[in-house]
Formats: C-alpha cells, structure tokens, sequence
C-alpha cells in the first residue's frame, strides 16, 4: 500500500482481533494504521467493508488479507490504462497458478468491462485476485445487494458490474496465491522464499 502511495491503511479486525491488533502494533510502517472491528465476522465478507465504511475517502484500495502477492501490486491497478476517474477496478488473473477452480471467484469480461463475477461464472475469462479500485458506490452496491442475496463482496460487485462501472486490470509479471488449505500456505512460503507468521 505504502509503495502504492497510501498514507493510510484501514484494517478490519474480526476473528483473532487481539492477535492481529498485536502483530499491528509491532509493525514498522509508514502507514497510519486505523484499526475497526467487524462485530459480526463469522458473516459474508460484506459486512467488513461495510465496517470501514466511514474511514474510506471518495476512491481507495480494497485489498483481501489471505491474498499473498510476490511483490506490491497496487500500483498496477492505479496505473491501469484508464483515467483515475473512470469507475472501479478489479485485478484480474487471465492464468493463475496453483488454481482452486471450484472455489475461485472467476469474471466474465467485455469490451473492456467486467459483466459477471462470482464462483459459478461460466465461461469465465479471468480470476478475481482480491485487489480491487473502489469508489463511495460500493456501499451503496453493498446495501441494495442485501435485499435477498449473500452480503459478501462479490454480491456488491455485481452490482457494480451491472451498471458497467467496473473495470479489469490484467495482473502483470506477478504470483500469488490465494490462502484457503494448508498447500496453499507451502505455496504461498515457497513463493515468498521464507515462511509466513502462524495464525496458530
């Protein structure tokens, strides 16, 4: 975040809060750190974007915690062909390696915007790789998303996509793994070259 030109970074706290508010504090970052507490981890990924909600500027990062990059890729989405101001953006993986099909979030793509998003897109052209360029309009996605359907990120995207309003970036000459199983964790390791802090 910080190579991307971030002077801050909004940290939602919910399972194991006190742990990571530990690891936290230990940090040596540029960033200002503001740390907020989703009461309610154990529901869709909807509810922690919507908990930083208040601490969010007019366009920000939304970064997924068990995504694991080789090196930063935020720059990417910031400087991804499009003027800054033209709607969100997603970072997408047209061949990902190590790749859960099943559990994947996969996007269907055209003429430049992303049209479908979720786990049971098919045909898919791409996979959803956690690091998205958002705006004030997710939340209100977010909201009308709530009406019926699962309140997870992806369910506010949809929205989004549906208004043509959200964009794929092409993730370049970068790995990474997304971190669900235990073999995604040696991937993730064996990608970094050293190991990872336990969550045990």
């Amino acid at each position: 975040a910080a190579s991307a030109g971030c002077e801050e970074a909004v940290v939602v706290l919910g399972n194991g809060a006190d742990r990571v508010r530990e690891h936290l504090d230990s940090l040596n970052t540029p960033l200002k750190l503001t740390l907020v507490k989703n009461e309610e981890p154990d529901r869709p990924n909807g509810f922690s974007l919507l908990a930083a909600e208040g601490h969010t500027r007019d366009r920000f990062f939304l970064q997924m915690v068990d995504h694991v990059f080789a090196e930063p890729v935020l720059s990417q989405l910031s400087n991804g062909g499009q003027p800054a101001t033209d709607g969100m953006r997603l970072l997408v993986d047209h061949a990902p390696k190590h790749l859960d099909e099943v559990d994947a979030t996969k996007v269907r793509i055209d003429q430049g915007r992303i049209v479908a998003i979720g786990k049971r897109v098919q045909p898919w052209d791409a996979i959803d790789a956690g690091y998205f360029l958002l705006d004030q309009r997710i939340f209100g996605a977010l909201r009308a998303a709530s009406n019926g359907e699962r309140l997870s990120v992806s369910a506010g995207m949809r929205r989004v996509a549906s208004q043509g309003a959200l964009a794929p970036v092409v993730l370049k000459g970068v790995t990474w793994v997304d971190v669900d199983t235990p073999k995604d964790w040696e991937h993730a390791e064996d990608m970094l070259g050293s190991p990872m802090a336990s969550g045990d």
